[in-house]
């Protein structure tokens, strides 16, 4: 576990500072609290020269994460005792700088590690510094670099012996010694017993051979004890020169920090001296001159208006680009509290353009002009275009300043412009009178005229919009360029125009204003929609006042200037696109009048009923539309409503038919007027409205059916009741016994034809052509149809009655009165004398 906290705290915490762990004690103070969670004492190396090696205290926050509570140095640890060095314990004590930590590490081989790390540590870096260790288990009496020359005998007593694994030669020599010996491995106490003798043998040579050489060995012990005093010499000179090393490196490690430390300082101090330039600097940016120029500002003047925009500049470039780190400085202060000059000069200049804005409305209206026009604005303009600087300089700077500027603006030239529209549509709609009156003039003289022409309401519209478009594309590019407006959408291309004629908005605003940017909209708006679409209402309205129908040209001329409109990028297009959906709108309200006019068709009194007047009148409005609807694009929403009129139509037949005060029966006037609307359909050939056209002739021809079947019978009513009593008896009994039944008896059968004779059927037929002639109107285009299917019906009476003699009356040899060719000839000379 602690190989993976000291790979953690590894990675953590030192590998970004470039250190290397190099030992680590999990350890607890000794406080008499309750115990807490371990702390970490971490002994670290840095990476780079000259070498650190400190001491962390490390907290763990939550698991896997730890942070760095304390740092010392080396040199900082004074003293460090391991409390009892005789018994295992995991206690000791470590003072740092001038505080003792008491402490207790997690294990006694964790403690002794990190105190014998630690002491190699102060013993190679810091040997004449060393801090006192006490209590612990290693040589810390002797210094590291000092290395007596001892004696054999001293040092086979006191040199502190480590374990060594034997080397290959060794363990050959070893095994050599057993096999001179013949001895085996598990024979270790003869092999030592012999070793023993040969050693004993060996020292007794040694002696002898000592002996022999005495003088020698004296010779050799003098030139010992001599090399002996140089060496104590030379220790004693290097010990000094230890001293002086150990001074040095200190002073050098001194001097490593020293020089760091002034490294920082130049870095502070160039950052600083830039700090100090960029202040200057940006100090000079205002100058008295410009504060100057704004106390003194002029601004009626074009020619300083240029000067006043430097300047005002210059104070919003000082406000603006100071950092925020140094607008506490007095130099900063100092130059802000002449900035005062600021608030009066934006004071005045506001007063300045409420004053100019409303005195230049005001003479641009006292302007004269030409009747069917309307003043442009370009003198206005240039009038306040030297000022677009200084706007922009406050949008810039006073936001809340600009947007009341905005709004003056548009007070006054909305007035301005409310009052030039009236006076233009006043003009227009007195021209309009005009032109209607003297249509109605020629009309009434004889001349050929239904309400405005279509040249004539194309001059108007040409007028209106040629005047508009300048006025208002003038009016934006100046407000986008004084009042700096970014407009993102300002030039698209005509062809994003929307058309989808299913919408009654797809022509105007709504699909328009989007392509118009939001600033646009925002500052265009208030200045032209209160004053133009109540003028738009009302020239639409006076094109139609005399004569509703105009609508229809209207909107086919207003739809196809949209389809040609290159103005999209512009508010025009908006109020272009206004225009439209008022004419929309209007369309929609006459054509809704006129299918409510179709449909409710009343009688107020017991009438005989023909071919309604709407009819007639829904001829017209089909041939009027077509014509002014001729090539439109438009068409989609005409046959719409194509659909609705001819319903509207439809549901008119159907109440007239079904009105108590209606003469005429029902199925005439039902097959009379769909017969006129099958012929009206028939003529334009709508494709929208086949439909409708095949509906409208199958109603009729069942209407005819119907009144046929209503009305035959009469000619020959009681043979036409004898025969049907007889069918109905077949119902109950066999075809050959019907005659031997008392009222279909022969006799009776002879009685019933004899009444009809030739000259019977005739008047009778006779009868039913003048009835015919009375319900239907005068001159009836059906009177025909009606009688050759009241041929036909009553031939077919007269088959059946045969048919039933056939079989009934087998052999009677009795006959009708009227044989068929009788019929036809009597149907053809009635039909002819009428």
């Amino acid at each position: 576990r602690m190989n993976a906290i000291r790979s953690s705290l590894q990675r953590q915490l030192f590998q970004d500072d470039d250190e290397r762990l190099s030992a680590i004690v999990s350890v607890v103070k000794i406080d008499g609290k309750k115990k807490k969670r371990p702390s970490y004492l971490c002994l670290t190396l840095s990476a780079e020269h000259p070498i650190s090696v400190r001491i962390y205290l490390v907290k763990e926050d939550k698991e896997d994460s730890y942070r760095k509570k304390e740092k010392f140095q080396l040199r900082e640890v004074k003293a460090v005792d391991g409390i009892n060095p005789r018994k295992p314990m995991p206690d000791f004590s470590i003072t740092l700088a001038d505080r003792t930590f008491k402490l207790t590490a997690s294990t006694c081989e964790e403690k002794d590690s990190f105190i014998r790390q630690l002491y190699k540590m102060a013993n190679k870096f810091f040997p004449f510094a060393m801090p006192d260790f006490m209590n612990v288990p290693i040589p810390v009496d002797e210094p590291a670099i000092i290395v007596p020359i001892q004696r054999p005998e001293e040092e086979q007593t006191n040199a502190i012996e480590e374990y060594q694994p034997i080397s290959d030669k060794e363990e050959t020599d070893f095994r050599r010694l057993l096999q001179v010996t013949d001895l085996k491995l598990d024979q270790a106490d003869l092999f030592v017993k012999a070793l023993s003798n040969q050693l004993q043998s060996l020292d007794g040579a040694n002696i002898e051979s000592l002996m022999g050489s005495e003088t020698a060995v004296n010779q050799l012990l003098d030139v010992l004890d001599g090399a002996i005093n140089k060496v104590s010499e030379l220790e004693d000179e290097m010990n000094r020169c230890d001293t002086i090393l150990c001074v040095v490196r200190d002073s050098v490690e001194l001097i490593e920090e020293k020089d760091s430390l002034s490294v920082v300082e130049r870095k502070n101090k160039e950052k600083l001296e830039k700090e100090a330039r960029q202040l200057v600097g940006h100090l000079d940016i205002l100058s008295n001159k410009h504060l100057q120029v704004l106390s003194e500002a002029n601004i009626s003047d074009p020619a300083s208006i240029s000067r006043v925009v430097e300047a005002a500049r210059a104070v919003s470039q000082f406000v603006a680009e100071t950092p925020k780190t140094l607008r506490q400085m007095k130099a900063y202060q100092d130059q802000n509290s002449k900035l005062s000059v600021l608030d009066l000069f934006v004071d005045r200049l506001m007063s300045h353009l409420t004053a100019l804005f409303n005195n230049l409305a005001e003479m641009t209206e006292a302007q004269d002009w030409g009747s069917l026009s309307i003043p442009k604005q370009s003198q206005r303009h240039r009038a306040l275009s030297p000022l677009a600087d200084l706007m922009g300089w406050l949008k810039a700077t006073r936001d809340n300043v600009y947007r009341a500027a905005i709004d003056r603006y548009i007070d006054a030239t909305r007035r301005l412009y409310q009052r030039l529209f009236d006076r233009f549509f006043d003009v227009i709609c007195n021209e309009i009178t005009k032109t209607v009156t003297g249509t109605a003039d020629r009309r009434s003289s004889g001349a050929s005229g239904d309400g405005m022409s279509a040249n004539s309401l194309s001059t108007l519209i040409e007028t209106v919009l040629g005047e508009l478009n300048p006025v208002i594309t003038n009016e934006q590019k100046f407000c986008l360029r004084f009042f700096h407006i970014n407009s993102e959408n300002n030039m698209l291309g005509s062809d994003t125009l929307s058309m989808d004629s299913g919408d009654s908005g797809s022509l105007g605003a709504r699909g328009v204003d989007k392509q118009v940017n939001e600033q646009v909209r925002l500052m265009m708006g208030p200045l032209f929609d209160s004053s133009l679409s109540a003028n738009l209402d009302r020239f639409t309205k006076a094109c139609c006042r005399n004569n509703r129908s105009n609508i229809l040209l209207l909107f086919v001329i207003m739809s196809k200037k949209v389809l040609s409109s290159t103005e999209s990028g512009s508010y025009y297009a908006v109020t272009f696109g206004s225009l439209v959906v008022l004419i929309k709108r209007q369309f929609d309200m006459y054509m809704e009048t006129e299918a409510q006019n179709l449909r409710d068709m009343k009688l107020t009194k017991k009438t005989r009923v023909g071919v309604l007047p709407t009819m007639d009148k829904l001829a017209q409005m089909i041939r009027l539309s077509e014509d002014r609807f001729k090539g439109s694009d438009r068409r989609t929403d005409l046959e719409k409503w194509y659909v609705t009129l001819v319903k509207a139509t439809c549901e008119g037949i159907e109440k007239t038919a079904a009105s108590p005060y209606s003469k005429s029966p029902p199925t005439v006037v039902r097959f009379e007027n769909y017969h006129q609307l099958y012929q009206t359909l028939s003529e334009q050939k709508i494709a929208c409205l086949d439909h409708y056209r095949k509906e409208a002739k199958r109603i009729c021809e069942e209407n005819i059916e119907m009144y046929v079947r209503e009305h035959m019978g009469r000619p020959l009513e009681k043979i036409h009741l004898f025969f049907d009593s007889v069918a109905r008896a077949k119902e109950r009994i066999r075809a050959e016994e019907i005659a031997y039944q008392q009222q279909f008896s022969k006799m009776e059968l002879k009685k019933v034809i004899s009444q009809y004779p030739g000259k019977e059927v005739r008047k009778g037929l006779e009868q039913l052509y003048k009835k015919l002639e009375k319900h239907l109107v005068d001159n009836s285009s059906l009177l025909q149809v009606v009688w050759r299917n009241m041929q036909e019906a009553f031939i077919k009476q007269l088959q059946s009655y045969q048919q039933i003699m056939a079989e009934c009356y087998p052999n009677s040899k009795i006959e009708l009165e009227v044989s068929i060719d009788d019929v036809l000839s009597y149907f053809s000379d009635i039909a002819q004398s009428h």
